[in-house]
């Protein structure tokens, strides 16, 4: 190992003394002095363009050449803003170079306002800044807007390729996707900069992730300035709700300071309704369920510069809720033959669990030289715990609504369940002449602990069940290696490719069962892409990728809760890793017109699944690895930005899946699904001071994996007013105008047809208030979390 690492630096020092480079650096503001990121930075001899860079969040740009002459061109948008001839003799460094906003540059009008939507070569980013629909909302409505994504029952996904995994500022949230949906709400969508769909995460991101990965880019400080913003707002769907939010930015010489607090509440009544046909039953279970949630999220942010090469840094994120629901479930029991009524079962049932999520990240930002050479260490540690408390009572009735002699049922189900997670990771960046490349490794531990008491009440007096009740401990060791290269292989061709290996190694201990399981494994996931440019019109490119999605923490814990003598869920400590191969072809034209075709293969997918029992009537939910899945599908957007007073994104997305069932109680099938959908923001007023959003979306009849799913339609509209200087802004929203979020959702189980439809609270009106104090548009340095992989997958 050593010799290897010997040998990788004399190879990194040999390329470097013998390159005979120089260094051409500037920095870009506008009047604010605030940097204007992702301009083009070119130069050229003659046609061919021999070296490029994009300005960063700071402005900054470094190239790199041979001695010799050439011309420097500052580009965006296909306008060049600056040219002018250098000689490369020396590093150069340009310094400041001050762009004023709506004034002309060199002959050219430059305005660093972004467009509402970006299309990348592995990434969508939806500005949320932009964007009226948001506003006044949440993380979770900014989510809704964003186009190519859908938010159905709280299930977050991309248009065609099913759920994917969360992150915030580039770190993965590791929690239940309930609670992570909590989490989400509680974080103010004004608080938002950016929201990335990244469908081929190159290498120094984890594997972790079906089919891509989301990103929430927080907003961030600008450089000698101050900022804060405070909120509010009223939501009415079922039962009211609110919310109360600020933020605070500063940034002046060294110190970097950021600060958040979000409070609010929530209620919803959902509704479901269940059908099982039996062979010689149909069982109709009807639910309405009212929740309450109180949502708390604070955030602190600070950074210090050392010294002009050192910038160190804390964060912290925290996350709490406190949620109770109540529901009575009432399922109905027909004859098959005679469709006559043979009874019921009937069920109270009350629930509270208090999640509580914190995240601590410590980092360290080195700039190794003028060139770009820098090194970034993060230490993070995070802690999730979640209370649950669970009760339930009933009664078999007959026809006539008696209660069935000896059929009484009750239990309480207490839960204490704990991950602590210590993770660190180094990032080393390496700008060479033939090539940029980046390099790191991470290690994490997990630890995770649950605590499950079930105590029987059927007696009127708890005893407690030793046979259900279980303590359950995990551990998780991660280690992960990652390379990849870039290179500009002329004006017209570019190409990355990197390899990530990941080695993990899990112990599982049920102290009930007293059964351990035991997992290792080291695997490679490679990234790959090649992108031809002719012109400034067109773009074509191709990516794979391979990724990893690990089971849940809490998909791995035996544990068996029952809710009734029908019903009961457990968890699978042998369930496996799944793995995704994604293959994407891209043809961009004039970054208006995206077209991809894709095809991905999941091996050994993973999911949780309700098995019914013909003879028993009994349902037993578990998470299983039942089959390989395939996917081959057809997307298309165009964004109209034509005119300064309408931006418009509308697209359709087209796939076939088959599933392979590796299991006797799925069966293999296959089908096709379809969604269309358009976002539209207009600007009513020549003062840019009031907007009207309408949002609208159609899901196809189609299949999703072994699922049928009706037809959905989503139609959401607001407007937004700002006054006061633009100081206060003022937004009123409308939900599920169309009250059309009720899909039919249809499977089998060993053969027999499950039917369920069920309704989230959709339809609603939201109202809210927000005003801004200070200096606008400021930005610090953002600094993320370095264990988002464990952080998605706590419970």
């Amino acid at each position: 190992m050593k010799q290897m690492i010997f040998l990788l630096v004399a190879f990194l020092h040999y390329s470097y003394a013998f390159s005979q480079q120089f260094s051409v650096s500037g920095k870009v503001v506008n009047q604010h002095n605030t940097p204007v990121e992702f301009l083009y930075v070119t130069l050229s001899r003659q046609a061919p363009v021999l070296a490029q860079a994009i300005t960063d969040s700071l402005g900054r740009f470094v190239l790199k050449a041979d001695k010799n002459s050439y011309r420097l061109i500052i580009r965006q948008f296909g306008k060049d803003y600056l040219s002018r001839e250098i000689v490369l003799d020396k590093d150069i460094d340009l310094g400041v170079i001050a762009i004023e906003e709506g004034t002309e540059l060199q002959g050219i009008t430059v305005s660093s306002r972004k467009k509402l939507v970006e299309q990348k070569v592995d990434r969508l980013v939806f500005n949320v800044g932009n964007a009226i629909m948001p506003s006044g909302g949440t993380a979770v409505d900014a989510l809704k807007a964003t186009p190519g994504l859908r938010v159905q029952n709280d299930n977050i996904s991309i248009v065609g390729k099913g759920e994917v995994l969360v992150m915030i500022d580039d770190r993965l949230q590791r929690m239940s996707q309930e609670d992570l949906t909590s989490f989400l709400k509680s974080i103010p969508a004004d608080n938002i900069k950016s929201i990335e769909v990244i469908t081929t995460p190159p290498a120094q991101y984890e594997a972790e992730g079906n089919s891509g990965l989301i990103n929430i880019k927080l907003k961030r400080a600008r450089a000698n300035s101050w900022d804060a913003n405070i909120g509010a707002s009223y939501t009415q769907k079922t039962y009211s709700g609110g919310n109360l939010n600020g933020l605070f930015n500063y940034n002046r010489n060294k110190l970097t300071l950021q600060a958040s607090l979000s409070k609010g509440t929530q209620q919803l009544a959902t509704t479901s309704a269940d059908r099982i046909f039996y062979t010689n039953e149909l069982w109709k279970e009807d639910v309405r369920n009212k929740s309450r949630s109180e949502l708390l999220s604070a955030g602190l942010g600070i950074d210090y510069k050392v010294t002009g090469k050192w910038t160190t840094g804390i964060k912290y994120l925290g996350s709490f809720t406190d949620r109770t629901s109540d529901n009575h479930p009432l399922t109905t029991r027909f004859s098959n033959t005679s469709g006559a009524v043979n009874g019921f079962v009937a069920s109270d049932v009350n629930a509270r669990n208090k999640p509580g999520m914190n995240a601590l990240n410590w980092y360290h930002a080195f700039t190794l030289d003028s060139l770009g050479k820098s090194v970034t260490v993060d230490f993070d540690y995070f802690n999730y715990r979640k209370e649950d408390y669970r009760s339930f009572s009933g009664n078999e009735l007959d026809p006539h609504h008696s209660p069935v002699p000896g059929t009484f049922f009750s239990s309480v189900n207490t839960n204490i369940n704990e991950v602590n997670n210590y993770a660190g990771k180094a990032d080393v960046s390496l700008p060479f002449k033939w090539a940029n490349l980046s390099l790191g490794g991470r290690f994490s531990y997990t630890n995770t602990n649950n605590d499950l008491l079930v105590y029987d009440h059927h007696t009127g007096i708890p005893v407690l069940n030793t046979g259900q009740s279980n303590v359950f401990t995990y551990r998780e060791y991660n280690e992960a290696l990652y390379f990849s290269a870039s290179k500009k292989l002329s004006d017209k061709w570019e190409t990355q490719a990197g390899l990530r290996m990941e080695a993990t190694q899990t112990t599982g201990y049920s102290r009930n069962l007293d059964q351990t399981n035991n997992n290792s494994y080291i695997k490679l996931f490679p990234t790959a892409y090649i992108t031809y440019q002719p012109g400034d019109n067109n773009s074509f490119s191709l990516n794979y990728s391979r990724r990893i999605r690990r089971p849940d923490f809490e998909y791995l814990n035996p544990f068996v809760v029952r809710t009734s003598p029908y019903f009961y869920s457990e968890g699978n400590p042998f369930l496996k890793p799944s793995y995704i191969d994604n293959l994407e072809f891209t043809y961009i034209r004039k970054q208006h017109w995206v077209n991809s075709v894709y095809y991905s293969r999941v091996t050994d997918f993973g999911q949780q699944l309700s098995i019914v029992d013909d003879v028993t009537n009994i349902t037993r939910q578990t998470p299983v690895n039942y089959g390989n899945t395939c996917q081959l599908g057809f997307s298309t957007s165009y964004n109209m930005n034509h005119w300064s007073w309408w931006n418009s994104l509308t697209g359709f997305n087209a796939n076939y899946q088959r599933v392979t069932s590796k299991t006797s109680f799925v069966q293999s099938v296959d089908g096709y699904n379809g969604y269309i959908y358009t976002n539209n923001d207009f600007t009513l007023n020549k003062t840019k001071s009031l907007f009207l959003g309408i949002n609208y979306a159609l899901q196809l009849p189609g299949r999703y994996q072994f699922f049928h799913i009706s037809t959905l339609h989503i139609l959401d509209v607001s407007m937004k007013f700002q006054l006061m200087n633009k100081k206060l802004t003022l937004t009123v929203t409308g939900e599920d105008l169309l009250n059309a979020q009720r899909p039919l959702i249809t499977y089998y189980s060993n053969g027999i047809k499950n039917t369920i439809r069920s309704y989230g609270d959709t339809r609603g009106g939201r109202i809210s208030i927000s005003y801004k104090l200070g200096k606008a548009n400021l930005k610090p340095k953002q600094r993320d979390f370095g264990n988002e992989d464990e952080r998605n997958r706590a419970q």
